[in-house]
C-alpha cells in the first residue's frame, strides 16, 4: 500500500482546512529497556483538534517532546508540513519550528526573564520583527490569554500558577503557529 503525504502549496505558507499538516507512521519511542510508543500511527488535518488522553506516566508528554524534536524516535517517521523531520537539515528544520507553538506543563517559562520576555523568545528566535512591533505584540498576546497588562513586567516567580499557565500559553501563541502543542 502506497502512502501519500500532503506537500505544502509552492508560496502557500498557512496551510488549508482539511490539508493533512502532521503524520506519524511507526513511531517507536523508548529510554533503555522501557517501550513509551511502539508502530503508533496518526495524523492531523489543518483546523482539527485532537486530544492525547491517558494517565500519568503513559506518554503524552514524550509524544510532543518527539514530534518537536526535543527526543529522538528509535523508529518511524514523523512528517510536519510533508517534510520528514529526520531528513531536514538544521535550517529547515529550525524553519519549520517557527511553525509550532508549544505550551509545556506547568509553563516552561524562563525563571530569569519576565513575561514579556519569554512571551518575546520565539519572536527574537524565529522573526526579524522590529522591537516596537514585538513590544506591541507582547501586549496583545498578554490580552489574549486573559493576564493583565501589567504581568508582563513580572517574573514567574511573581504570578500564580494559573497566571504562569497563560504566560506559557501567550508565549506558544506568540507566532501566531499553525500547530499548536499543549501538554497539561
Amino acid at each position: 500500500m502506497s502512502e501519500t503525504l500532503a506537500q505544502p502549496k509552492s508560496g502557500d505558507l498557512r496551510p488549508r482546512r482539511g490539508e493533512e499538516i502532521l503524520a506519524i507512521r511507526g513511531l517507536r519511542t523508548q529510554f533503555g529497556s522501557t517501550v513509551i510508543h511502539d508502530n503508533l500511527d496518526f495524523s492531523v488535518q489543518a483546523g482539527e483538534v485532537m486530544g492525547v488522553v491517558g494517565g500519568s506516566g503513559t506518554g503524552k508528554s514524550v509524544l510532543i517532546r518527539t514530534i518537536i524534536g526535543l527526543n529522538k524516535a528509535r523508529a518511524g517517521r514523523i512528517v510536519v508540513f510533508g517534510q520528514d523531520l529526520a531528513a531536514l537539515s538544521p535550517a529547515r528544520r529550525r524553519a519549520l519550528q517557527s511553525r509550532w507553538g508549544v505550551l509545556f506543563q506547568d509553563g516552561a517559562l524562563f525563571s530569569s526573564l519576565t513575561v514579556a520576555q519569554n512571551i518575546e523568545v520565539p519572536m527574537k528566535e524565529h522573526s526579524d520583527l522590529p522591537p516596537a512591533l514585538r513590544r506591541e505584540l507582547i501586549e496583545v498576546k498578554v490580552a489574549m490569554v486573559g493576564l493583565p497588562p501589567d504581568a508582563a513586567h513580572k517574573y514567574p516567580a511573581e504570578l500564580s500558577g494559573g497566571m504562569r499557565k497563560r504566560a506559557g500559553l501567550a508565549r506558544a501563541l506568540a507566532l501566531d503557529a499553525d500547530i499548536l502543542f499543549l501538554d497539561e
